[in-house]
């Protein structure tokens, strides 16, 4: 007899429940049955029930784990198939990874993770088990307005490992960026041309026209250009190890037409 898709599906959902094997889906929604509310997570067109006390989210202050995880892809792995229904366990999934990430994954390791919630200031990665919430210091060496310009609920992320005890990652440090490939090109005492991208209490970050690498300047009330602005920039301090550079600038090329 031919298999179909549909048989296909529910013998990976019966080999979850044997073997405890992990699968993916995506949390789609939210049910009641009784007096409980269960995520609803979709895998390959079925419908599978997540019992809240099997969400598993490590942030105390959600007052809504399933509510939160909506529209993220998460890993589970089946507790029990009844005839109508399939519940599931995202609880045990992320036991399963952490003894993995324990016994294979080593520091330096670039890992996958993916992203299960984005704020303005920080983006939660979840990988081997385990959610990271990430800052801007850890995303990128440049300036990061706003982390949900960047990232969505569902990004796949790569991320270095920095520790395992306790677990720390970091995304730029998985990213090749300009200064790996030439770490000299820039001197201090000389100028670049650059565009203004953000204007904070901190100072005017500018991101060269070369490659893309960013400079802090100091702010200058009245005198600040505006996003988008080109500008002269004179190197005043590099630290090629943070990968920052810092300088003045020196003179506005042109501005954005309003």
């Amino acid at each position: 007899m031919k298999q179909t898709k549909k048989d296909e599906v529910r013998r990976l959902l019966q080999k979850s429940y044997n073997y405890k094997t992990i699968l993916t889906g995506t949390v789609t929604g939210k049910k009641k049955v009784g007096d409980k509310t269960y995520g609803v997570v979709l895998y390959q067109g079925t419908r599978c029930l997540m019992p809240p006390e099997e969400v598993d989210l490590s942030t105390e202050s959600i007052n809504d784990p399933i509510g939160a995880l909506l529209g993220a892809t998460i890993e589970f792995v089946v507790t029990d198939i009844q005839k109508d229904n399939v519940f599931i366990s995202r609880k045990i999934a992320k036991q399963l990874r952490r003894i993995e990430f324990e016994n294979n994954v080593k520091e330096g390791q670039i890992i996958n993770g993916r992203v299960i919630g984005v704020s303005p200031k920080n983006v939660y990665v979840d990988a081997f088990g385990y959610e990271f919430g990430l800052t801007a210091k850890d995303v990128d060496y440049k300036w990061i307005h706003d982390m949900r310009e960047r990232f969505k609920v569902g990004d796949s992320v790569k991320a270095k490992v920095i520790s395992k005890n306790p677990p720390q990652i970091s995304i730029k440090e998985a990213a090749m960026t300009p200064w790996d490939k030439d770490p000299d090109r820039y001197k201090v005492g000389e100028q670049y041309v650059g565009k203004v991208v953000a204007v904070a209490n901190l100072g005017i970050f500018i991101d060269l026209i070369e490659d893309g690498r960013q400079v802090l300047c100091p702010p200058m009330g009245l005198k600040t250009p505006v996003i988008g602005s080109t500008v002269v920039v004179l190197i005043k301090d590099i630290d090629k190890q943070q990968k920052k550079m810092w300088g003045d600038i020196v003179r506005v090329i042109s501005e954005p037409r309003i």
